[in-house]
């Protein structure tokens, strides 16, 4: 619990650190080129940092895409309305209610009304309102660099590294259940949590959701492997689809249960199983020859058993709950091998890709 605090905490006092020194530098710049107003700058470097680089480079985008927009609808305003009470509402309303319509199909509309009124309104009274909306639109673009350089550049908090993480502990999380699943089948059938793969079955949607980020925003300016990070996404998710129907399997039959004879069988492939999940979310090489041995073994055991005719003990809804867990265990393995078996797997020959800041801005 130390450590999990401690982390969050020092991300945070680098976040605070990282906005104040982009605050700094857009005044500095400001300074230097002139503008009237550097204070816009400022305000705009204090909306556009994120704690993370893909958040600040969506948030970037956003605010300059829209501030433009909104800058050019604004001079257009101020060309056809006279500066006059009626016609400056007239053209607050034509104005912002026709960004706010278009949001319908870019949110960057949204950013582009806030901008046609500011610049529309703070122009009035002004001896040029044109030179006076496009010095909003340079002292928007400075606080807008100087976050996004800031951001890339100092102590950059990269959404890949944070999605390697959450997937490695997920797959712990996912070999923990597994395990008690299986302790519990080989245990007479014990019942179990049956919500127990909740809080990771809605993980997978924020798996998603953070490697789209990667893909359309992290991955312009940092080499990194997003073909071996879907395939551990997409392996997880579709490993605990398996798996979330084993508790329903194990709950759905009343009575006492019997003990399994292929126990020692069910017992490696669930240890060698577990393995391979482990390193999945590591995305590290597997040796994946122990569960191949596994999954065969658990095969020819259960053909053995079904042979000498061990299975008659079994009432039909124990038969089917008994197979149907066995026969999911053996899914599981064999899913697993296809996954780490895959080319975008690493395999431990060195020529992987490594991730690292490209360069390219």
């Amino acid at each position: 619990m130390a450590l999990q605090h401690i982390k969050p905490t020092r991300e945070h006092l680098r976040h605070g650190i990282k906005v104040g020194l982009a605050c700094v530098l857009s005044l500095i710049v400001s300074g230097s080129i002139g503008v009237p107003y550097a204070y816009w700058a400022v305000i705009t470097t204090v909306i556009v940092m994120q704690m993370h680089v893909a958040d600040s480079i969506r948030m970037s985008f956003y605010r300059f895409s829209g501030t433009a927009i909104g800058a050019f609808i604004g001079i257009v305003a101020i060309l056809i309305f006279p500066p006059t009470q009626p016609y400056t509402a007239l053209a607050v309303f034509l104005t912002t209610g026709l960004c706010a319509y278009l949001t319908r199909y870019n949110a960057r509309y949204r950013m582009a009304a806030i901008t046609v009124a500011i610049v529309f309104l703070t122009s009035m009274g002004e001896e040029n309102r044109i030179s006076f909306t496009l010095f909003r639109v340079l002292e928007i673009g400075i606080g807008v660099v100087c976050a996004f350089t800031v951001s890339v550049l100092v102590w950059p908090s990269r959404i890949g590294d944070n999605l390697r993480q959450r997937l490695q502990e997920q797959c712990e999380q996912a070999a923990l259940h597994y395990e008690h699943l299986m302790d519990s089948f080989l245990a007479r059938q014990q019942k179990v949590d049956p919500d127990m793969f909740f809080e990771l079955a809605r993980a997978m949607q924020e798996n998603r959701a953070l490697f789209l980020k990667v893909v359309s925003h992290e991955r312009r300016f940092y080499r990194t492997d997003v073909r071996l990070l879907s395939l551990q996404i997409n392996g997880l998710a579709m490993t605990l689809e398996r798996m979330q129907s084993m508790p329903r399997l194990l709950n759905e039959v009343e009575g006492e249960g019997f003990d399994i004879i292929m126990a020692p069988e069910l017992e490696e492939l669930t240890r060698t199983t577990c393995e391979a999940l482990r390193a999945l979310g590591a995305g590290v090489p597997y040796d994946n020859k122990a569960l191949a041995a596994a999954v065969v073994a658990a095969e020819e055991r259960l053909t053995q058993i079904r042979k000498e005719g061990a299975t008659r003990r079994f009432d039909v809804r124990r038969l089917l709950q008994v197979f149907g867990f066995i026969n999911t265990s053996q899914h599981i393995g064999e899913f697993l091998l296809d996954v780490l078996n895959r080319p975008e797997y690493p395999t431990g020959n060195g020529n992987g890709q490594k991730d690292g800041f490209t360069g390219k801005t």
